[in-house]
Formats: C-alpha cells, sequence, structure tokens
C-alpha cells in the first residue's frame, strides 16, 4: 500500500542518535506520527505475522515497529547518506569509516559474515563484501539495544533469499 504526505525540508543526510534512533524517527515514536511528517512510504510485511514494516526514500529507509507501533528498528539502504557523531557511514570506502570511527573513539567489531557492529551505539555496518573493505557499505541497522536486538528484529523479507 503506496500513501503520501508532505516531505519535511531537511538536509538530506540522516544522522543517528545512539540509543534514540535517527533525527528524523526516534524509538519509542509512533507509526502515525512518522506516516504523517515523513513522507511518501509503503507498508509490507516482511515474515507473515511478525508485523507491518515502512519503506521510506525509495525503498532505502525500513523502520519497524512493535507491537504497540512504536518504532523499534531501522535499517537504511547504502545509497541514503547516514552520519554518526560527524562521521559519514555510507557512500565512501568502508576501510575509510571504520577507521574514522576509531579514531573518534566509536570501537567496532567484525562479526566474521557481513556486519561490523560499532560499540555500544547499537549501530550496525553491513556489506556484501567483506573481504573488499575499499568497497562502500551496503546499509546501516539501528536497534534500541544494540547487536542482540538488532539479530532479532533483522528477518528476511518475505519471499527473498
Amino acid at each position: 500500500m503506496k500513501r503520501s504526505s508532505t516531505i519535511p525540508d531537511d538536509s538530506s543526510v540522516l544522522e543517528v542518535l545512539p540509543g534514540f534512533g535517527l533525527d528524523r524517527a526516534r524509538f519509542g515514536e509512533s507509526r502515525s506520527s512518522h506516516r504523517e511528517r515523513l513522507g511518501s512510504y509503503e507498508a509490507f510485511e516482511r515474515v507473515p505475522g511478525a508485523g507491518v514494516t515502512d519503506i521510506y526514500e525509495d525503498g532505502m529507509v525500513m523502520l519497524s515497529y512493535d507491537e504497540l507501533d512504536r518504532l523499534a528498528f531501522i535499517e537504511i539502504g547504502g545509497e541514503t547518506a547516514v552520519s554518526l557523531g560527524g562521521t559519514q557511514l555510507t557512500g565512501r570506502p568502508l576501510v575509510a569509516v571504520l577507521e574514522e570511527l576509531t579514531q573518534r573513539g566509536f570501537p567496532v567489531e567484525f562479526d566474521g559474515d557481513s556486519s561490523y557492529a560499532i560499540s555500544s551505539t547499537g549501530v550496525e555496518l553491513f556489506t556484501s563484501s567483506p573481504d573488499d573493505v575499499d568497497e562502500p557499505a551496503g546499509g546501516v541497522s539501528i536497534a534500541r539495544t544494540g547487536r542482540e536486538r538488532s539479530a532479532e528484529l533483522r528477518a528476511p523479507v518475505a519471499g527473498s533469499c
């Protein structure tokens, strides 16, 4: 189902606020408030019975909600500009992002597969090419409580492999 409303006239960079979400969508806020102020969206069910996820920004920002329809998890595609504490997370080589995060006091841990968890922030960077750190991150996820909650909420889209 596709809907539309007024798109706010903000900067195009999404700023991560650790523990809170994004500058434009904070954990605990209602789905209805996001639909009202964030613009065009499409709603879909990722996994049968898991609830509806809303996609904004031409499919690049996915917001997932809890059973009370409050924001619980955020995923952002790599084409969207995302920043954490002044470090641009997307659109540049992953190696440069990881080095800058470490220099700014954000320890980063590789999960051995395809993601890098930024310690104590609830933020993970994803890559489809873990052996090629010159490639940019393919996406960013943000969870309220970090990796444990991220793994619990991140589920494959129904019908995808």
